[in-house]
């Protein structure tokens, strides 16, 4: 995962050393009420034109003393907009596991609202390949993600809802053995007009084994 981490950072200092129209770090904590997990993550996000991209680096533990690496993200995708309502984003994030390569085709279709709410909804078919030391076996699913935000002045608010399962072969199980996972997420952030940074705060209903478990996050944006 060391390794991994080495190579994350190489390709984070490749993609933003050349010309990009705007770009994005966000660094955010995250705690599980119920397991008392921690996690970590900090991302980075530009585009140039219609493309856009992303690199996260995911760590695991209490923050600082505890740390130890998690998962590494990469996203590519592209914007279709069609009209001043609507926008197609396909993508391609790929997330690099200690054991395994996770492959997630995705697109996502937002409408935007004269009021300013923009509706996004997004279809993903998650592909987990294992490595072979691995006694996994390879499985794949889907997941559908909904989501509203609004911002009224300088707060943005958000409102996110996943579901994922595993339709054809039932083996990508969730919490527990559940034949699905789902959660939804509350977001509220704040920035004013001449700010670079915008801090938020994130309430979420996730999985605990069967049972739900309350998930806090706080988090800062910079965009440059």
């Amino acid at each position: 995962m060391i390794k991994t981490n080495k190579v994350t950072l190489a390709v984070l200092a490749t993609l933003f050393a050349g010309s990009v129209s705007a770009a994005s770090l966000d660094a955010r904590q995250e705690y599980k009420h119920g397991s008392e997990d921690w996690a970590s993550r900090i991302k980075m996000s530009g585009s140039v034109d219609n493309h856009f991209f992303g690199a996260e680096i995911k760590q695991k533990g209490k923050p600082f003393s505890g740390w130890e690496a998690a998962d590494n993200e990469f996203e590519y995708g592209y914007k279709f907009k069609l009209n001043e309502h609507w926008l197609i984003q396909p993508s391609m994030p790929v997330t690099f596991g200690s054991d395994s390569v996770t492959y997630k085709p995705q697109v996502r279709v937002q409408y935007s609202f004269e009021s300013g709410l923009k509706a996004k909804l997004r279809y993903r078919h998650e592909f987990r390949d294992y490595t072979s030391d691995s006694s996994n076996e390879n499985k794949n699913r889907s997941k559908v993600t909904g989501n509203i935000d609004y911002n009224w002045n300088a707060w943005q608010f958000g409102f996110e809802a996943n579901y994922a399962e595993d339709f054809i072969d039932n083996e990508w199980t969730g919490g527990g053995g559940a034949d699905n996972e789902w959660d939804y997420n509350f977001k509220v952030g704040y920035k004013e007009a001449d700010w670079s940074w915008r801090p938020y705060v994130e309430l979420g209903n996730v999985q605990d084994s069967r049972d739900r478990q309350l998930r806090s996050r706080v988090g800062i944006t910079y965009s440059f």
